[in-house]
This record gives C-alpha cells, sequence and structure tokens, in this order.
C-alpha cells in the first residue's frame, strides 16, 4: 500500500480538530477565569496544538503512539487549566474530546478525499482549506448543541472506574480505526485510501456513540440518587411541619389558658401573687411569638424557627407576604423556608460570630415572587461547578438543602442565587406569579 495514503491527514488538521473538541467542553462549562482570561488561554492553547504537531510530523513512525497519548495528556490540561472541574472531570472530558477529535478529523478527510477526486476546485490549496472550514463548523455546529444536552454539574461525582472505561472504549476505537494505518494486511484493514477513511470515520463515531450513551446513564443515575436524596428531604420536611403545627397547637391553647390565670392571680392583689405573675409572664414570652402572614403553613414555620432562634441566641426579623405564596404547594412551601431558615440557624453552629442575625423578606414585585433570606456570616463561600458546597465537616448526608430549593424553584420556573457581600450571606429566590 503506497505509503502517501498513510500521512494523507495532514497534522494542521488533526490539532484544529483537538482544539476545537476542547473548545466545545469549554464553552459548555463554568469557567475557571474570566471571560477575557479565557479566551487568552483558548487562543494561546491553538498555539500549542499546532506547534505540538508540526513538531511531531518531523518524528519518526515510531512515535506515532506516544505523542497520540502526549495529545491526550495536552487536552486533559488544557481543559483542566480552563474550567472549574478537578483533575478526573478534565481527565474524563479531555479522553472524549479525544475521539471527538479523531471522528471530526477522519470525517473531514473522509469527505475531502471523496469531493476532491470529483471536483477539482475542491484539490486546490484554497478548496482544501475552505472544505476543512466547511465541514468543521457544520460538525462541530451539531456537536455543540449535542453537548449542551448534558449536565455537566453531575460530572462531579466522576470516578477512577469511570476514566477507565472512557479510556478503554476511545483505545478500543482508536485502535481499530487506525489498524489500517499500521498495518494493511490485517483482516480488519482495506488497502483503498477511500475505505480506510470510511472505516476509521464510522469507528471513530461509533466510540463516540458509545462514550455519549455511557455519559447519559452516569448522569441519569446521578440524577435519580441526587432525586431521591431531594424527596426524603422534602418528606422529612413535610412531616416535621405536621408535627410543629400540633405542638404550636397545643402550645397557644395552653398559652390562652394561662393568660386568664395570670389575670385572676394579679386580681388578688398580694406581693407573692405579683412575683408569679411576673415569672410566669416571662416565660411565656418564647411563645408569643405569632406570625400573621395570610399564609397558615408559613406562619407555623416561621413560628417554629423563631423559638429555634430564642433558644440559640439568634435575632430573627421577618417581613412576609404569605398571600404571594398561594399558588405553591405545602410541601414546597415547607421545603423551601424549611430548607433556607435551617441552613441560616446551622451556618452559625460552627461559627464564633458574635452578631448572630437572620432576616426574612417575602414578597411580590412586578409579578415575581421574591423570596430573600440573610444572615451574618463570617466564613468563605464554597462552591463546585457552581453548586454550593455545605460547610459541615459531615457532608456525606448534608448539601442538599440549597439543592432543594433550587428544584423546588425551578419546579415554578424560578431561579436561585446567593452570594456574600460586607459580612452578609444572602439566599434569593425569584419565582414568576401564577394567577
Amino acid at each position: 500500500m503506497p505509503s502517501s495514503v498513510l500521512t494523507n491527514i495532514p497534522r494542521l488538521y488533526t490539532a484544529v480538530a483537538e482544539w476545537l473538541a476542547c473548545v466545545l467542553v469549554i464553552v459548555n462549562a463554568d469557567k475557571r477565569f474570566n471571560k477575557w482570561q479565557t479566551a487568552l488561554i483558548i487562543i494561546a492553547a491553538l498555539a500549542v496544538f499546532v506547534g505540538f504537531h508540526l513538531v511531531a510530523e518531523l518524528l519518526p513512525i515510531g512515535f506515532w503512539i506516544p505523542c497520540m497519548i502526549l495529545a491526550v495528556v495536552i487536552m486533559c490540561g488544557f481543559i483542566w487549566l480552563t474550567v472549574k472541574r478537578n483533575v478526573k472531570v478534565a481527565c474524563y472530558l479531555g479522553v472524549q474530546a479525544f475521539i471527538v477529535a479523531e471522528f471530526a478529523a477522519s470525517a473531514e478527510w473522509w469527505l475531502y478525499y471523496f469531493f476532491a477526486q470529483n471536483f477539482p476546485a475542491v484539490a486546490s490549496v484554497t478548496g482544501n482549506v475552505l472544505f476543512a472550514v466547511f465541514v468543521y463548523a457544520g460538525l462541530f455546529t451539531a456537536l455543540f448543541f449535542i453537548e449542551r444536552h448534558f449536565n455537566h454539574r453531575r460530572l462531579a461525582s466522576v470516578t477512577l472506574k469511570d476514566i477507565f472505561t472512557a479510556v478503554v472504549i476511545v483505545v478500543t476505537a482508536f485502535l481499530i480505526s487506525n489498524i489500517s494505518f499500521m498495518h494493511w494486511n490485517t483482516p480488519l484493514s482495506s488497502k483503498y485510501a477511500l475505505e480506510i477513511f470510511y472505516i476509521r470515520t464510522i469507528v471513530d463515531l461509533c466510540g463516540l456513540l458509545v462514550l455519549y450513551s455511557n455519559r447519559q446513564i452516569k448522569n441519569a443515575g446521578s440524577a435519580e440518587a441526587e432525586l431521591t436524596q431531594i424527596r426524603l428531604l422534602l418528606a422529612r420536611q413535610y412531616e416535621q411541619y405536621c408535627i410543629t403545627k400540633e405542638a404550636i397547637d397545643s402550645v397557644n391553647r395552653r398559652y390562652h389558658d394561662l393568660k386568664h390565670q395570670v389575670a385572676l392571680i394579679r386580681e388578688k392583689g398580694t406581693d407573692a401573687a405579683e412575683m408569679l405573675v411576673a415569672e410566669i409572664e416571662n416565660e411565656t414570652k418564647l411563645y408569643d411569638l405569632v406570625y400573621n402572614t395570610g399564609n397558615e403553613i408559613l406562619n407555623t414555620i416561621l413560628m417554629s424557627k423563631s423559638m429555634l432562634c430564642v433558644q440559640k441566641g439568634i435575632t430573627f426579623t421577618c417581613v412576609a407576604d404569605g398571600n404571594a405564596l398561594n399558588f405553591i404547594s405545602e410541601v414546597d412551601i415547607c421545603s423551601l423556608f424549611g430548607n433556607a431558615l435551617d441552613n441560616a440557624i446551622e451556618s452559625f453552629e460552627e461559627s464564633d460570630i458574635e452578631a448572630r442575625l437572620i432576616k426574612l423578606a417575602v414578597y411580590k414585585n412586578n409579578g415575581l415572587l421574591i423570596i430573600r433570606c440573610e444572615n451574618t456570616f463570617n466564613g468563605q463561600l464554597k462552591t463546585r461547578d457552581g453548586e454550593l458546597l455545605t460547610t459541615k465537616r459531615e457532608r456525606q448526608n448534608h448539601g442538599y438543602g440549597v439543592k432543594s430549593i433550587k428544584t423546588v424553584a425551578e419546579k415554578y420556573g424560578g431561579t436561585v442565587n446567593y452570594a456574600v457581600n460586607d459580612g452578609i450571606f444572602s439566599l434569593g429566590v425569584v419565582i414568576p406569579v401564577k394567577i
């Protein structure tokens, strides 16, 4: 078989394909730097890819496999440097990007080889470049929309087993697709250039589809596990609400009776009675936390959390229009406010901050329901891939509070945001009001 066929795909096209495959991952992920810094890194990376492949082209054929391995390492490093991903996730995405690049480069050259034989204009230098630009633009645009389908944030749970599986798939596809380049006399080889590029493209496509399928299964599994935790949390929140409501009703009845008893004792006018009255009044202040927001469920939650704040020495203030919550279900109200206030209260458990303040506001504005919960905060906000991380040492069963709030907000077409400014942690929920 003529050796010229084996080197027909220009290294420059391979370099551009690998660079574009990495950019495909980067544009769909949370960036590590601002847009200008990211753009400079992306441009510099293109020079690195082109330079590497031009140098690799000068090396003997024996360096081909080591150079491909090094190319994967460069792709993983480029992704890790540019986006908010740990090393394992960057490696997983880098391996996938490599097979994307292999597929794109082989598909482009296969199509070029076919059209160049039938249309002389395509075979010219200008036609060659324009054809590559056209094919790459079409392929990577299609791959961009496919990549957007995946939730990158669920890749935080990538394991070494996931990386090993991806490597096995990619290595298998790469070896089978390139077997004719290594030796033409095998059962899987072809002696004709067009067949070689066709086989290579189809095998790379199969490898890519297997990787995408594997990733979709992983995403579905992560989503189901997360949803199960949130459902359990919702159930506990609602159960806690029902128990609290019953307890508060009982306390209110007892408090009402006590007020009448205090009035009777005060009528007797003795000094001992006055002292007893003062003591009873002081003890019952804890239960004089009655809210009338216009929403019975919110009233119960606020009273329960207010009592907890009093016990923990936290100053809690609230301005709430409960009528604005009428379109939200009871369970979802429990989840929204139970989690928001629990997170605020629990933030003081491992903090030595003296000014323990929590503020809650619920109101409507321009057709939007606004929920804002603020608390004093002297720690550091920790996020991973755009998700807020729990500050508790025991992390395995924590961290689902904000996720549960986001789930409820998204259910009603809303959004959640959080920030720390001047020692105040602010959690905001914005939901379109449904009439």
